[in-house]
């Protein structure tokens, strides 16, 4: 079952059930797609909506929570490849930069945007 946002992009509540839902997608389709073409596609599209959604609301907001971490990292860690990454619009892109850099302290930002 795939989880459709019907509340506000601003609904902080939203995003850990999106994130979840990312999480559950994202494993699904390691385990049932067996053609790397398609594995690709499916979880650009998730990437591109779900994940890039959920991130959003957490920036907009500016809170991430213990367990929103937790699914952050299991999304960027577990089904985040460099190839996946090169295949992302850039505004999805760079809206998983931001959520990396968030939490970076400011003594090591290494670019002026970030401090």
């Amino acid at each position: 079952m795939v989880m459709v946002n019907k509340a506000g992009p601003a609904d902080l509540s939203a995003a850990p059930k999106l994130l979840a839902d990312a999480v559950l997608l994202l494993a699904r389709i390691d385990e049932t797609c067996k053609n790397r073409d398609h594995a690709l596609t499916a979880k650009k599209f998730v990437f591109s909506n779900h994940v890039n959604e959920a991130f959003n609301v957490l920036l907009e907001n500016g809170r991430i929570g213990r367990m929103e971490a937790g699914l952050v990292l299991t999304i960027i860690h577990q089904h985040l490849s460099e190839h996946l990454f090169s295949m992302l619009e850039y505004d999805v892109v760079r809206t998983i930069e931001k959520i990396l850099m968030s939490h970076l302290p400011q003594e090591h930002a290494t670019h002026p945007a970030l401090v």
